[in-house]
């Protein structure tokens, strides 16, 4: 054999390969997903899909980064399987997502970067899948002039199908010579895609675009050349001026130094009277006065808080964006701002205990643990800041690392059943006439074991309830909720004896066993 034919078959073994693989993960892709809701299926994709990008790679050959994506996708897929909760199922897609990107180029540091480039092998699949069947097309023969006219054809085919259309609806007479002909031809058309292009073909073209842009590694190099751009540590870049020119003056800097000194003394002894009347006030023995709104002390004050400490970052960031950085001036510029950064941290941990009584009043619920996890997300973003200033980091350091913190929260928070969390908490709360009772039957199927063993707690809290000035919620009456709650149940058997081994998870299997103790049956 030539040179020539071995290099073209081996050319074309490695055009082959990664369409084989993208051909194998469709077809599980198809099994465990087609009609199926999520569950086992999640953790074997995600399993399956480790395998593929391990063995294309090897372990050596996956960055840091991309190992982190991977084992993040592989806890949260199993968390899909132990907890079926709905914030697994987003955790265990954005790591696959996050990782896939992450396997393919290994140069990359961040996520953003790593979801550009997600996003573009998503979009750039079906593209390369064409060219990727020209490659594979024998390079003479019928077969290769097949393919070429047939590629010749069909854009002219669509586009003389459009204009005809558009001809027809601007020109009655032409409409009318060609009635006949084009919508024969149209229902013909028509009837051939309605039977080609039915639900599970879709769907097959859905999950074929989803492997590709897994497993395939679309426009190389082109968001790593965005990256490799951008460092940690800021540069002083210096503009050279003709040595006959007058030097630049120092002027508008020093007046910017200025202007931000007055604004960082001003906001400092501002936060100063807030954090002494918080820590006096939230820290040490708080109370609710009586007629006091603790709703509109923690839901408004709340995020008006947070909202105030992510303005003050963003000030920061501005402040020491560029050459203030540099400028041998502004020591105590940043001494200012590395204050306002402490006291914007003694804030937040006035917020997070503004929560913490609330919780302590009113029970658990999500959005209450939604705003502990954004806020010790707002906490390590100070804590970046702080770092930022003082070793003159980038705007990409703080979103490298902030990015990855994020992360890291999303897997963490897959990890945890809230669902169970929530309402043993509620169900065991001191102040019975403040815990939301409606919100047991929003919960997931999975607490139901929960709520049958402690019926006796929801009544006393609806007990309690009706000794209110103003009632809130819905269900005051025992036997209405017993009735709402078994009929929860009755759904959750039915779609339990319903569903397919695809679905399975330990949730619900848990469930099933506990209304079995219970003795809990239709």
């Amino acid at each position: 054999m030539s040179a020539a034919a071995t290099f073209a078959t081996v050319t074309a073994r490695k055009a082959w390969i990664p369409l084989l693989t993208v051909g194998v993960a469709t077809a599980l892709f198809d099994l465990l997903f087609w009609e199926c809701a999520p569950g086992l299926n999640m953790l074997l994709f995600n399993f399956c899909v480790a395998l593929f990008l391990k063995q294309r790679y090897g372990w050596s050959g996956l960055s840091v980064a991309a190992r982190f994506g991977l084992l993040g996708a592989l806890v949260a897929g199993a968390m899909v399987f132990v907890h079926n909760s709905i914030i697994s199922i987003i955790a265990s897609v954005i790591a696959l997502v996050v990782a896939a990107a992450l396997a393919h180029e290994p140069l990359l540091r961040s996520l953003f970067f790593a979801g550009l480039q997600a996003v573009a092998s998503f979009i750039m699949t079906p593209l390369s899948a064409i060219a990727g069947l020209d490659r594979l097309a024998p390079t003479s023969g019928a077969p290769r002039k097949g393919w070429r006219w047939f590629k010749l054809g069909v854009l002219p085919f669509f586009l003389l199908l459009l204009f005809t259309q558009l001809y027809r609806a601007g020109n009655p007479k032409f409409d009318e010579l060609t009635a006949g002909f084009m919508d024969a031809f149209l229902q013909l058309l028509g009837d051939f895609f309605e039977s080609v292009l039915t639900a599970h073909t879709l769907f097959l073209l859905f999950g074929a675009v989803v492997c590709g842009g897994l497993l395939l590694r679309a426009m190389p190099d082109s968001v790593v050349h965005l990256e490799q751009r951008l460092s940690d540590v800021l540069v002083r870049v210096r503009s050279k001026r003709p040595h006959w020119m007058v030097p630049l003056s120092m002027d508008p800097l020093e007046r910017e130094r200025r202007m931000y000194m007055i604004l960082l003394v001003a906001v400092n002894l501002l936060l100063v009277v807030v954090n002494v009347i918080d820590i006096d006030w939230v820290w040490f023995g708080f109370q609710v006065p009586q007629g006091f709104s603790l709703k509109q002390f923690v839901h408004e004050g709340t995020w008006i808080l947070i909202i105030s400490i992510l303005l003050s970052m963003i000030i920061l960031m501005h402040i020491f964006r560029k050459n203030q950085n540099f400028y041998w001036r502004s020591k105590g510029l940043k001494t200012l701002a590395t204050v306002w950064v402490v006291q914007n941290f003694i804030l937040g941990i006035s917020v997070f205990l503004r929560n913490y009584h609330y919780i302590s009043f009113h029970g658990l619920a999500y959005k209450r643990i939604g705003v502990i996890v954004f806020l010790l997300l707002v906490l390590v973003g100070l804590i970046t800041l702080f770092i930022k200033i003082r070793d003159r980091k980038s705007l990409f350091y703080l979103a490298r690392v902030n990015g990855w913190a994020a992360f890291a929260a999303l897997v963490f928070l897959s990890t945890v059943n809230w669902d169970g969390m929530i309402v043993q908490y509620n169900l065991r709360h001191w102040n019975q006439g403040e815990i939301d009772v409606d919100n047991y039957l929003e919960m997931s199927d999975k607490v139901l074991p929960l709520i049958y063993a402690d019926i006796h707690k929801v009544e006393a809290q609806m007990q309690e309830h009706r000794q209110n000035q103003v009632r809130w919620v819905d269900h005051l009456d025992i036997g209405a909720f017993r009735t709402a709650l078994d009929a929860k149940r009755d759904r959750f058997v039915h779609r339990l004896e319903n569903a397919t081994w695809q679905e399975r998870n330990l949730a619900d299997l848990r469930t099933a066993e506990g209304l079995e103790a219970l003795a809990i049956t239709n």
